[in-house]
């Protein structure tokens, strides 16, 4: 009897939580399909903060960021970020009166308020297992850390949204085992990074920035709905506007809210 009992507790729910989530994509779909014609004011800073970081164990600094103008980087992102906008339904234009912007539902305030790009060389441990041995290599890699903090509002202020992203050296390995000396070689190679790259990583994070915008708006919304239906929130929603569907986020893919 008891063991029956549990089961259709679980059956409960499994049933509310399956409710939930069905409700989420119907919300989202709404989200979609009815809110068009989104305009977004969008403002990002002068500068960002460049750092170059000092490895004293390495004895090294990264020397990529030698000739880095960060206003090229910031315009790449920019201009990134609108264009993939465009292709969520969402026009980023820029205020006539930067003191008197119109926010609702159907216009937003997108402010990248902060951006620290961080030049760093990070050691990064590749590991070989054998049937009875564990062998470690060291290898130092050149890492372009980029942390971005946004703000928005669309009528009223959301929470800080924080997004943190690392750009590193290619890196692979192999081993090989000679049966003639019978010992495992071990051979990597290292595709260093160049300075086109970082400008190409921009056009990377302009587009991720854009689709971190769209889908934290939509999950707010959806968010807002649950709770007048006394739901709770199950699983946080991403929008492919190429494919046209939606999909479950997974931990991680998104901004973070900072407390």
């Amino acid at each position: 009897m008891k063991s029956r009992f549990v089961r259709f507790v679980g059956f409960v729910i499994i049933a509310l939580l399956m409710s939930g989530c069905q409700t989420e994509l119907k919300l989202a779909k709404k989200f979609v399909g009815e809110r068009t014609g989104i305009r977004a004011a969008v403002y990002f800073p002068e500068q960002a903060e460049v750092k170059m970081e000092y490895n004293s164990q390495l004895g090294k600094q990264m020397e990529i960021l030698n000739g880095f103008s960060q206003d090229l980087f910031l315009d790449v992102v920019y201009g990134a970020y609108a264009e993939e906008m465009g292709l969520y339904g969402v026009e980023v234009y820029v205020p006539e009166n930067a003191d008197n912007v119109q926010v609702d539902s159907l216009h937003w305030l997108v402010m990248l308020s902060r951006m620290e790009i961080s030049g760093r060389i990070i050691e990064y441990e590749d590991y070989l297992f054998s049937d009875t041995d564990e062998y470690s290599y060291k290898h130092p890699l050149n890492t372009i850390n980029v942390a971005s903090w946004f703000e928005i509002n669309d009528g009223e202020w959301k929470p800080v949204q924080f997004c943190e992203h690392n750009l590193t050296d290619g890196f692979d390995s192999k081993t090989d085992y000679s049966f003639w000396t019978q010992k495992i070689d071990y051979s990597y190679t290292i595709d260093t990074l160049e300075l086109k790259d970082v400008y190409n990583y921009a056009v990377y994070l302009g587009k991720l920035y854009a689709g971190y915008t769209y889908d934290y708006m939509m999950n707010s919304y959806v968010g807002k709905e649950l709770m007048k239906r006394n739901y709770l929130y199950q699983m946080l929603l991403r929008y492919d506007p190429y494919k046209r569907q939606l999909r479950y986020a997974e931990e991680g893919d998104g901004f973070m809210e900072v407390e």
